[in-house]
């Protein structure tokens, strides 16, 4: 098919139910069981207008209806028969339409999205005298919130890429009294949308407040819990909604017949103002602003004493507030009032500094301190339900709605489990995705002449995208720093991560975590089929031909140790992995990447980093009977290990190509070598016990064992990447029992004293308590914390535990505050939009197996260019932009929990990597799956 001069090259994707894997596993089976039974009141909308999505109910008086802009109008990737001569990123004219060009030949582009026509006047559906009667009942107020749901990227008339977004709008409608059962009309404020026919039941009409499991349960988990809770934007009281109003007390468990299967109390679990003392925050309760309160102008503010000139501003004596726009700050600073006059007051008591210079300007709006949740949190506790037979069942509140639908069956925990290994297949690099886990895209970063993989002299260590690196990672890309020769021809593989295409070596995560849970998989789980394919249809080697029969989950950390093995040097270094020298340019994929790509130099941290990996790759392969491949391991993790020995003994001598380039350009001009040494010393020599420790287990010798044993008795201890060590360490055969049992002892003391923490949190979580709230400490648990409860709960069997990391997964799918799925690919409502470049650029849905970072501060994130000016996506700062890109309420008004900006622009929430959130779910649901097989054969009669 031709468009113009211009053919398509990308088809449509496969979509859930296609491919031969997803055919094979439970997945088509669970995403058809999380399906309505009784469908929500829709509209049929034309194409491109505002739409009613769902009409639910959010207290027996409210009605709850979703309405949606129109989503964007995806654009395609065009190939050309002949290429443009100007610069990728230019726009173009191509027929009728815009498209920008990219590639690395330019001989391709990609159209522009079409933004939506259509926007809902927000003004005109708050009016709640509008309304006309719905089942007799008079609508008396009208609270709302607006969020994107959808993204698109187009061309902006000066001739810029913008990028901006689709909102749905959550109406509450107030009645003058409960909503009467039957089927009613929903009249809208100046015929603004076609009369809306619903029907309201509470056996099945979905009670929106109702937040349970968009995944299921297998019969014999022993935590088993949803949420009900109601946080209303403008509402009265600050928007928490006290159910207990409402008597509601009870709930029930209803099966396919609507017959209860099981009934129980309704607990009260947090009020707002319980405090969360390990929630992250700076406080246990954190400052928000009154959703429904007057801002006023502030005339002045004194730096000298803090004092505020607000012309009848109404404040009272030790009021909470928020002084907004300050000097034109985005993020408002929360102060109490102090002495106040008519006409101003002092900001006292402020949660970060106040200008240090006088300022004009903002506003002062009321604020208060309320936990994560700000609501009333009401549990429902079933937990002692055990399940008869699989099927699908629904919560019920009698008076109020139903939950969605979720099924109960043994392998719900595995089908979680591969939707999220099918994450994994989905980020490889260097391959093209066949569409097994509902994903297809062309092979990507195949080093060719005219793309190639050029060498650095500048070591992963060094950059800002490792670990506590110093310089920007563009830099390795500069003349300055590469040594004008390209790496060879196969080093491709890996994965891609996110918002970029980048392979390090932090990616070794994912193959040493997969190893330790198909570790303590039972039997039969072990040689399960996950759809992934045999390392021998994907990598070159010959030698992968006998290991075919390995079981499936091991070829996933195959594939990733064998991409760093092939970048490991003749002399056992090894490159901490391969950037591009910038992000990517909005609208182009990875497989038409334009930016130079560089490999990172050999440094000792990720060569200690691989020889640990490949150890227990080489010991997992030697115990499957995969002699040949264990020893390939082996070699090349002991070549790894006497090189990373050198460099850390002699550092100067390891670094120094990178030494030459960086006096050369002046990088220690603001921090010397001798410091930024001793940093990357101390960091590198926690790998380097993790490495003696993995290679202690795989059976090299005491001497290994010596070295961690001289880090233990200086106090090397379990704290977060030192567990790793102490795990392998313990686990070896020869381990001193001493040693042994305390670090045995000190992991299940570390995770039981976690788990009791959370016990007083609003929604339990595994989340670290003592970690700040921000990037990668949203939901997801934590790479270190997921392998802190899988190992304590090994060693211990503590049913706390197992309980926590349940709550845990049903909270990622949709057991949460937004009744939201936080994983692509499982549930009814699940992100749409993660930071996940290629099916932006491709205009083709998000892959499925995505988990994201999840809920984040408010204040962690604020660029000019998502909240800034009225050019802006989500403009604060003008009030002359338009009202149909505005968040509402505004957002440092709404909760912590609430707070969830669905746009890959929002990157601190919708961001996510490989190692830190795919894996950490893939192992939790995998270990989940485990100890549901374990209690199915436990309750089995014997044979």
């Amino acid at each position: 098919m031709k468009v113009g001069n211009a053919r398509l090259t990308l088809p449509p994707p496969a979509g859930i139910g296609g491919g031969r894997v997803v055919t094979r596993s439970i997945l088509a089976s669970l995403l058809l069981a999380a399906a309505p039974s009784v469908q929500p009141a829709r509209t049929e909308p034309a194409p491109g207008l505002v739409s009613v999505q769902e009409i639910t109910v959010a207290t027996p008086d409210i009605l709850a209806v979703e309405v949606r802009d129109p989503p964007f109008v995806p654009g395609r990737i065009l190939a050309l028969d002949a290429p443009r001569s100007e610069a990728p990123g230019t726009w173009v004219r191509h027929g009728d339409a815009w498209a920008q060009v990219i590639g690395p030949k330019r001989d391709h582009l990609r159209s522009s999205d079409a933004p939506p026509g259509h926007h809902l006047d927000r003004g005109a559906i708050d009016a709640a005298a509008g309304y006309g009667l719905i089942g007799g009942r008079r609508v008396v107020a009208v609270y709302r919130k607006s969020m994107p749901y959808e993204s698109g990227i187009f061309y902006d008339e000066g001739g810029a890429t913008r990028t901006g977004a689709s909102f749905r709008h959550q109406i509450y409608l107030k009645l003058d009294g409960p909503v009467p059962r039957g089927t009613h009309t929903l009249a809208w404020p100046g015929n603004l949308l076609p009369p809306t026919a619903f029907t309201y039941d509470d056996r099945t009409t979905r009670a929106l407040a109702l937040r349970g499991t968009q995944l299921g349960h297998a019969p014999a988990d022993i935590a088993k819990t949803a949420y009900l809770a109601l946080w209303l934007p403008g509402g009265p009281d600050l928007g928490a909604v006290d159910f207990r109003r409402y008597g509601v007390k009870r709930f029930a468990i209803l099966d396919e017949n609507g017959a209860a299967a099981f009934s129980g109390d309704i607990g009260l679990r947090a009020t707002p103002d319980t405090p969360e003392p390990t929630n992250g925050l700076p406080k246990p309760l954190a400052d928000s602003v009154d959703a429904d309160g007057l801002r006023r102008p502030i005339g002045t503010f004194r730096a000298r004493d803090g004092q505020v000139s607000a012309r009848a501003h109404g404040l009272r004596d030790g009021q909470r507030i928020a002084l907004e726009g300050l000097g034109g700050d985005r993020i408002p600073i929360f102060a109490t009032v102090a002495q106040p006059t008519p006409d101003g007051f002092v900001a006292a008591r402020p949660d970060r500094p106040l200008p240090v210079s006088d300022r004009t300007g903002g506003t002062v709006a009321p604020a208060h301190a309320a936990n994560r949740a700000g609501t009333f949190v009401f549990e429902l506790d079933y937990s002692a339900w055990q399940p008869k037979r699989p099927g699908r069942y629904r919560l019920w509140i009698p008076g109020l709605g139903v939950s969605d639908p979720f099924p109960v069956g043994d392998e719900v925990w595995l089908g979680a489990a591969r939707v999220a290994i099918g994450g994994l297949y989905n980020h490889r690099s260097g391959i093209a995705l066949d569409g097994r886990f509902g994903y297809r895209r062309p092979a990507a970063f195949r080093p060719m002449p005219e793309a190639p993989v050029r060498r650095s002299r500048m070591p992963l260590a060094w950059s800002t995208e490792g670990l506590d690196g110093f310089a920007s990672s563009e830099v390795g890309a500069e003349p300055a720093w590469l040594t004008g020769g390209n790496a060879p021809s196969n080093v491709w593989g890996g994965y891609m991560d996110a918002g970029d295409w980048d392979r390090r070596i932090q990616h070794v995560d994912v193959a040493t975590l997969l190893l330790e849970v198909f570790e303590g998989l039972p039997p039969h789980l072990r040689t399960a089929d996950f759809g992934l394919p045999r390392s021998s249809e994907v990598l070159d080697d010959p030698i992968y031909a006998t290991a075919d029969a390995l079981p499936n989950l091991l070829h996933e950390p195959i594939w990733l140790l064998d991409f760093f093995r092939r970048l490991q040097g003749p002399d056992g270094g090894v490159s901490g992995g391969i950037e591009s020298a910038r992000y990517p340019l909005l609208g182009e994929p990875s497989f038409l990447e334009h930016h130079r790509v560089f490999a990172y130099a050999p440094d000792p941290l990720a060569t200690y980093r691989y020889a640990g990996a490949a150890a227990g790759l080489a010991r997992v392969l030697r115990e499957a009977g995969q002699a040949a491949l264990a020893e390939l391991f082996r070699e090349s993790a002991l070549r790894a290990w006497r090189w990373a020995e050198a460099g850390f003994n002699d550092p100067d001598a390891a670094y120094a190509d990178a030494l030459a380039v960086a006096r050369r350009t002046d990088l220690f001009a603001a921090v010397p070598w001798e410091t930024r040494r001793a940093t990357l010393q101390r960091l590198t020599g926690e790998f380097r016990v993790a490495a003696a420790a993995a290679l202690f287990r795989l059976g090299e010798g005491r001497a290994f064992g010596q070295l961690f044993e001289e880090a233990w008795s200086t106090g090397f201890g379990i704290a977060e990447r030192r567990a790793d060590a102490a795990w392998d360490y313990a686990r070896a055969a020869q381990a001193e029992p001493e040693i042994r049992t305390r670090i045995d002892v000190g992991l299940v003391r570390e995770a039981t004293g976690f788990a009791a923490v959370q016990r007083g949190g609003t929604y339990p979580s595994m989340k670290h308590p003592y970690a700040p709230a921000g990037w990668g400490q949203g939901t997801a648990p934590g790479e270190g914390m997921t392998r802190l409860f899988l190992r304590a709960h090994r060693l211990s069997g503590n049913p706390e535990l197992l309980g926590l990391m349940m709550q845990t997964a049903q909270g990622l799918l949709g057991t949460n505050q937004l009744g939201l799925s936080l994983t692509t690919g499982i549930g009814v409502r699940q992100v749409r939009h993660p930071l996940h470049e290629d099916h932006r650029a491709m205009g083709v849905p998000v892959p499925p197996g995505i988990t994201i970072y999840g809920f984040g501060p408010q204040s962690a994130f604020s660029p000019e260019w998502l909240f800034g000016p009225a050019w802006a996506i989500f403009p604060e700062g003008d009030s002359t932009a338009p009202a149909h890109r505005r968040i509402h309420p505004a957002r440092f008004a709404m909760p912590y929990f609430e707070y969830l900006i669905e746009h890959p622009g929002m990157v601190m929430q919708q961001e996510y990597t490989v190692q830190q959130t795919i894996v950490t779910t893939a192992a939790l649901w995998l270990h989940l799956a485990a100890q549901a097989k374990l209690a199915t054969q436990a309750r089995s009669p014997a044979r």
